[in-house]
């Protein structure tokens, strides 16, 4: 039996997209579904306020102490592309790319993503993820659209495409409809306010239509959460403003809805729709990459088409089988059967 470690640098809440893809990693090679291979140990630290210890622990500490990790296991996985400056330059060792566009910023559909100018100090740091990124012996890209980008942006490094997995079961589990669910349609949005994830679209789409629009998630500031419910009330969108579930009850949200919007212009991977979808439930996508390589072809949606987007909610049908087969492309068999291979192929 092999021995992987696994290195996360700071440690994210498991309710965040980083933090969750990485304790799913942590959990499947803890319980064995990945034939040959088992977990060693893992690299977490409590993220500080204190800038200066936080800088210390990320480019000093760190790094020597996950070079030491190296000594007990086989391969060295560390999975989150913002902690390549983790890995050593021997050994062999795996990186999980999400997404790059913290590391070369762009702007999209007018939104900048990632930082336009950063901070010397985050100057410095984006050389020692470059770097890093560099060193990694495989790449492993959780969308074909991030594969992509790194054969171009680093293509002396072998990439090898595998989509996050779910557990279907963890979907179907049998739940009561939310008793803040509304009489009629009940639409859901799930996730921070970043200008990325435009929930302003998504109030914009459902103005003057007899829907509610249910927000999921922590919000990321007291501000975000007035400017949009403010939008709401000046545009005739019906909103309620949710906040962070418990799985359990996310599931019976996410069952019980009539859709899942997800008009997201930038996205790693995109795990919202692929949750509503092993609910049972239909997810509209905006056409931008990654999460656009998850839906059904009909779901998704031209990016700033108001009307394309309204009439599809005005014509949306029960199409629970379709989409739960179309989630069972993602299950954790197959997720394991790609991991294995991938650590395979480095002896």
């Amino acid at each position: 039996m092999r021995k992987i470690s696994l290195a996360r640098g700071g440690k994210l809440s498991p309710f965040s997209g980083l933090g969750s893809t990485h304790k799913a990693l942590e959990e499947r090679l803890a319980s064995g579904v990945v034939e040959g291979y088992e977990i060693a140990d893992t690299f977490e630290y409590s993220i500080t306020k204190n800038p200066f210890k936080r800088l210390w622990r990320r480019w000093f500490s760190g790094p020597s102490l996950v070079k030491k990790m190296t000594k007990n296991c086989d391969i060295l996985h560390v999975t989150d592309q913002e902690q390549a400056g983790l890995l050593p330059d021997y050994g062999k060792t795996v990186l999980t790319v999400h997404d790059l566009f913290h590391i070369f910023p762009r702007v999209r559909n007018g939104v900048q993503i990632g930082e336009k100018n950063p901070s010397q100090i985050r100057k410095k740091d984006l050389q020692k993820i470059k770097q890093g990124i560099s060193r990694a012996k495989l790449l492993i890209c959780v969308s074909k659209d991030t594969q992509q980008e790194c054969n171009m942006k680093f293509p002396g490094t072998p990439t090898v495409w595998i989509p996050h997995a779910i557990d279907l079961n963890a979907y179907q589990i049998e739940t009561s409809r939310p008793k803040w669910f509304e009489n009629g349609i009940n639409l859901l949005i799930i996730g921070s306010e970043e200008p990325r994830k435009r929930v302003d679209f998504a109030i914009k789409v459902c103005s003057d239509m007899d829907v509610t629009l249910h927000k999921i998630g922590a919000e990321s500031s007291p501000k975000s959460k007035q400017e949009l419910c403010k939008l709401a009330g000046e545009i005739n969108c019906r909103l309620n403003w949710v906040g962070r579930l418990e799985h359990k009850d996310m599931v019976a949200a996410l069952q019980h809805a009539d859709a899942l919007l997800f008009p997201s212009i930038a996205e790693g991977f995109g795990l919202p729709p692929l949750e509503a979808y092993a609910a049972g439930t239909v997810a509209l996508v905006a056409d931008s990459p990654a999460h656009n390589e998850i839906p059904l072809e009909h779901h998704i949606l031209k990016t700033d088409d108001l009307g394309a987007w309204r009439e599809a909610i005005s014509n949306l049908e029960d199409e629970t089988s379709r989409v739960r087969e179309r989630a069972e492309e993602f299950s954790v068999k197959r997720w394991a059967e790609k991991h294995k291979d991938a650590y395979d192929s480095l002896f």
